[in-house]
């Protein structure tokens, strides 16, 4: 479906970050929307078009109450957020094009995927997700973004090893980061899968060796959600591994996104 006006236009740019023109040089064969994990933005992927251009461009999903769009209110809706996305990826987009989300991310870009898929009529070339389990495995439920602040740090530091010590010391990134972290949790927990079609696009699931949260058998219930194949990679390291293991995450990526073209 063609989306009309250049107001629809204007307004979704908000949404997304893009390489800078100097970057780009010849067009690309497929663009990459990444989606940030919990308490995470553009900063997450910072540098991942040195890495992938040309043949891949990223661009990253920008969320509202963070980054550019810190004024904006944090969401409380997940997949209201993701239909948010869709609507305005569907205005900038052109395919082929493919969804990567990592951790919370990983949901996120899943629903975006299928509301692109049920109201735009564009589905991705790929979905890849890492660090997450499938989303109709109802594990995330739960009343931890309620907790008083020291605890909520430690069951996040404990489950993720990844509260930098300054949020902890530091009254002012506290009172900056602490309101996204805990938003991004009440996502999380309050997500509720709906069964629906599978993606007829195939889907890369990753997870790292030392992150309890994932297994092979656990990634490959990705599956259930595309008629197209789902592959499962582990890769060293914790929660975290796209940061630790970001070169090899990212020549997989790049493998799997032009692979996903060939006919």
């Amino acid at each position: 479906m063609t989306v009309g006006t250049s107001a629809l236009r204007d307004a979704s740019e908000r949404w997304v970050l893009r390489p800078v023109e100097s970057e780009r040089g010849s067009a690309p064969l497929l663009r990459l929307v990444c989606v940030p994990y919990a308490g995470g933005g553009a900063a997450a992927f910072h540098g991942w078009s040195r890495e992938l251009l040309p043949a891949v461009e990223p661009w990253t999903l920008r969320l509202p109450g963070r980054d550019a769009r810190r004024r904006e209110p944090l969401p409380t809706d997940l997949v209201a957020v993701a239909r948010d996305a869709a609507r305005a990826l569907a205005a900038l987009l052109t395919p082929p094009f493919a969804l990567f989300g990592h951790s919370l991310g990983a949901f996120l870009a899943f629903e975006t995927a299928r509301a692109l898929r049920d109201t735009w009529g564009m589905e991705p070339a790929l979905l890849a997700v890492s660090a997450r389990n499938a989303p109709q495995e109802p594990t995330y439920r739960g009343t931890i973004h309620q907790l008083p602040d020291e605890e909520y740090l430690e069951v996040l530091d404990r489950r993720y090893g990844a509260i930098p010590p300054i949020i902890r010391e530091d009254a002012g990134m506290r009172a900056l980061y602490l309101p996204i972290l805990r938003a991004d949790t009440a996502l999380l927990e309050t997500y509720r899968y709906v069964e629906g079609p599978p993606l007829s696009c195939p889907i890369a699931a990753y997870g790292g060796t030392e992150d309890p949260e994932s297994s092979h058998a656990s990634l490959a219930r990705w599956g259930r959600q595309t008629t197209a194949g789902c592959t499962t990679s582990l890769l060293p390291g914790g929660h975290f591994f796209l940061q630790t293991q970001r070169a090899r995450l990212l020549e997989s990526l790049r493998e799997e996104a032009l692979r996903a073209l060939v006919p």
